[in-house]
């Protein structure tokens, strides 16, 4: 194929050498073609050298990278039916290039063109998405709400009445013959299927974890939602509490009152239509009865275990709890979760509130539930009050000093005190952290079974005289003390609002 050079002007001895180039491609010809070659190459090289200006002509000098140029390379004669253009007989087999006209341009055309442009559709299929995602997740944490907190939260934010409650008696359901003694006590198969829709489980959260940080076990007291259980099965529960009832219906619980120091609490769920317990007086109890416990060990709803009075009017501290309270002695299994749970006679009557049982490798089946006389009045009193309303406190902080410690540095036994509760009467009466108490109303006092004793006595508001000794430290020997002085001191007793519940109502 012919080289094509720039469309620039050709000096004469570049002429000459084209001539001669067009003479050596013709090859040997007849006498009249060779005389025509001069004139045929002075006519192509005045063509290379002056490029056709007119739209459409065919040229072979026009630059290659000329915008308004289409090359056009001929092999056949077919080439020149598929491009309508008609190039001479004697450049069918070189490049040659076609002036081509530029369109006009149309401004207008062009804004037309761009306003016809639909817009797409993916942002609005991406904002429909994005808004299908969002009200998933908006599902699954209010699911994950409902699951932690339980179906009857929010019912439970609205405020309750206040009311006088009275521990009620419901009657115990009718069985078939094979669930009933000839008695008319029930076997054990027979009480379970009797009792267990009166029986929850108790759930308590905190902040810092999903998990329950603690579970026990509740007896419902009314129809309308009332369950007691043990103080310590909630103590923990800073956020919050579900029951979950015998047929796995859960609900978020109010905690309506509760009493550290005998270790009884009362909840509230906010629901109707449930299967109250019935109570029994439990002096009545004889030992070598049977009895039957029923809660959730280590979490294992609807547990039932089985065993006998072992023992009555036991003075036991329940776990964390702060005073005596009477239980019965039981060597029915107990284990963490039954706690709160239901203590039963074989009649399906609950006769005290499962609570503790004593730990120990060289002890077994030795186990303690509160008697549901000397509960009766706790729990009527935290539903009305939400507190022990009259019960008084002294508002101080004291290590108990047997006798023999006292001897050991000098003192005299007694309440040593460590800390005096600013906003109790007490503090204004002269006390300080140091002194010893040694009696109280003029009784001795040198254990906490002691102090509990005596405040049982006396009610919140009563003025009370205590006697006290202030020690004076030995300059000589450091630790010990030399003597001391004895005074009295008279205050009024504080309410004990430890365990008080405030009420939203």
């Amino acid at each position: 194929m012919e080289e094509i050079k720039d469309n620039i002007p050709l000096t004469e001895e570049e002429r000459s050498e084209a001539a001669e180039e067009a003479s050596a491609d013709n090859g040997t010809e007849s006498p009249a073609e060779e005389n025509a070659a001069p004139a045929e190459a002075e006519e192509a090289l005045h063509r290379a050298g002056e490029p056709q200006t007119e739209l459409g002509a065919v040229t072979e000098a026009a630059a290659p990278d000329a915008e308004n140029v289409v090359p056009v390379i001929s092999e056949s004669s077919h080439d020149t039916e598929k491009t309508g253009i008609k190039l001479p007989p004697d450049r069918s087999n070189k490049m040659v290039y076609i002036n081509v006209p530029p369109p006009e341009e149309d401004e207008d055309a062009f804004w037309n063109e761009v306003l016809s442009v639909k817009p797409s559709g993916n942002f609005g299929r991406r904002a429909l998405w994005c808004t299908l995602l969002l009200l998933l997740i908006i599902c699954i944490l209010g699911y994950t709400f409902l699951l932690a907190h339980g179906k009857g939260f929010f019912k439970s934010l609205l405020p309750t009445e206040h009311i006088s409650f009275t521990l009620p008696i419901a009657e115990t359901p009718e069985l078939e013959g094979k669930y009933v003694e000839s008695d008319g006590s029930y076997t054990s198969a027979g009480l379970a299927k009797a009792v267990l829709p009166s029986v929850v489980q108790i759930k308590a959260f905190t902040s810092d974890s999903i998990n329950a940080a603690s579970q026990g076990s509740g007896i419902i007291m009314s129809e309308d939602g009332y369950i007691v259980t043990n103080a310590h099965v909630i103590n923990d529960a800073d956020l919050g509490v579900t029951v979950m009832l015998y047929d796995k219906a859960e609900f978020a619980a109010k905690v309506v009152g509760r009493d550290d120091s005998s270790d009884i609490a009362v909840l509230k769920i906010s629901t109707t239509g449930l299967t109250p317990a019935q109570f029994a007086d439990s002096d009545a109890c004889e030992l070598g009865d049977e009895v039957v416990a029923i809660g959730s060990p280590a979490g294992f709803e609807n547990s039932v275990t089985k065993g006998i009075v072992s023992g009555l009017k036991r003075q036991i501290h329940a776990e964390n709890a702060t005073r005596t309270m009477e239980c019965i002695q039981i060597d029915a299994a107990i284990n963490p979760g039954n706690s709160g749970g239901p203590l039963f006679n074989m009649w399906g009557q609950v006769i005290g509130i499962t609570s503790s049982k004593l730990v120990s490798t060289s002890y077994d089946n030795i186990g303690f539930s509160i008697t549901i006389n000397s509960a009766k009045p706790i729990i009527e009193e935290l539903i009305a009050s939400g507190y022990i309303l009259d019960r008084g406190r002294i508002g101080i902080v004291y290590s108990a000093i047997s006798e023999e410690t006292a001897k050991m540095y000098g003192i005299v036994p007694g309440l040593y005190i460590r800390e005096i509760d600013q906003d109790c009467d007490v503090a204004n009466s002269g006390l300080k952290v140091g002194d010893i108490i040694t009696e109280i109303a003029g009784i001795e006092v040198s254990t906490q079974q002691n102090v509990i004793n005596v405040l049982d006595g006396h009610l919140a508001g009563e003025k009370i005289t205590c006697k006290v000794y202030r020690p004076i430290l030995d300059k000589k020997n450091e630790g010990k003390f030399d003597g001391g002085d004895y005074f009295d001191i008279e205050f009024e007793l504080a309410r004990d609002k430890s365990a008080m519940i405030e009420k939203s109502n």
